[in-house]
Formats: C-alpha cells, sequence, structure tokens
C-alpha cells in the first residue's frame, strides 16, 4: 500500500510539474510573438524595451495606432477636421495597414470626429524620443522622413484659399513639434 501511494504521490507531482512547464513554454511562446509583432509595427529593436512594452500589455494595434497621432495633429491644428485631411487621414489608415501595422480604425474614427487629448501628443513625444535612442541616425532619420512627410500630405490637404497655398501656423507650430521630437 505505500508503494501505491508513494506512486500516485509521485505521478502527481511529475504531472504537476510538466504542467507547470507547458504553461511556463506557451507564456515564454506568447512573449516571442508579441515581441516580434511589436518589433514589426513599431520598428523597435532593443529586447528589453519590447520586454517593456509586452509588461505594460502594450498591443500592437495600440502601438501602430500611436504613428497616427501627429497626423490627427496636424489635421486638428487649426481646430475643425477638414473633409480632405480626413479623407488624406484614411489613405494614411490603409497604407498603414499594408504595411501590417494594424492601425485600429475604431480609434482613428473616435479621433476623426473628437480631437484626441492633448496629453496623447506628449505621448507620442515621449515615445518617439525613446525610440530614436534605440536607432541608428540613418534608422532615425528614414523614420523622421516618414512620419513628416505623411504629416506634411495632411498639413496641405486643406491649407491656404480653397486648398492651395500656405500652411496655417497652427499646422506649422504641430510640424515643428513633431520635427523636434526626433532630434
Amino acid at each position: 500500500m505505500d508503494y501505491a501511494l508513494g506512486k500516485m504521490m509521485e505521478d502527481r507531482f511529475f504531472h504537476a510539474k510538466e504542467k507547470s512547464l507547458l504553461e511556463a513554454r506557451r507564456k515564454l511562446e506568447h512573449l516571442k510573438e508579441t515581441k516580434e509583432n511589436l518589433a514589426k509595427v513599431s520598428g523597435i529593436k532593443n529586447d528589453a524595451v519590447l520586454a517593456k512594452l509586452v509588461e505594460l500589455n502594450i498591443r500592437p494595434e495600440i502601438l501602430a495606432t500611436l504613428f497616427a497621432i501627429p497626423l490627427i495633429e496636424v489635421a486638428w491644428a487649426d481646430g475643425e477636421m477638414h473633409e480632405k485631411e480626413r479623407e488624406k487621414l484614411f489613405q494614411y489608415a490603409e497604407k498603414a495597414g499594408m504595411k501590417n501595422r494594424n492601425v485600429d480604425l475604431k480609434v482613428i474614427s473616435a479621433w476623426l470626429n473628437e480631437r484626441p487629448d492633448p496629453g496623447l501628443m506628449e505621448a507620442w513625444t515621449h515615445y518617439i524620443q525613446s525610440l530614436c535612442s534605440q536607432l541608428t541616425e540613418a534608422e532615425r532619420l528614414t523614420l523622421k522622413e516618414e512620419v513628416m512627410t505623411d504629416a506634411r500630405d495632411i498639413a496641405h490637404a486643406a491649407g491656404g484659399f480653397l486648398g492651395f497655398g500656405k500652411l496655417s501656423q497652427e499646422e506649422q507650430a504641430v510640424l515643428s513639434k513633431l520635427e523636434a521630437a526626433f532630434g
């Protein structure tokens, strides 16, 4: 009887240990997959930063949506969202989707209808500054050019008289803030 009881306890121990190891393996696979997806949408290569994003439960679709913040800020710079700016923002979302950035269209739609909290731009600025500190000079310049090109397209969409001409002072101020965030 002692042998049977001992065998049963041993089986339970190893079953629990095996179950624990399988759960740990699943968590590691999920962490790796999530970090790869975050790296794909953000361009971040630093493993510690990616792990921190996973720890903070930042999903790839949320991170991808961060890239829309500067465009939204430019569109709202003069206090209103013009139809041409809205169209350009939808084009951006489609382009981002083609780049596997999985932009959350519900969030973008909400921002098209109501100006987001100014703290969002501040958070984006901190994010970009942190990201740029991990990039090579060439990578930083490439990212800056991509963001600034998209932001200028939005700014020019409704600028000037009948859509032609100079940018508003407010749009120019937002573009300057964006550029400064890249260092």
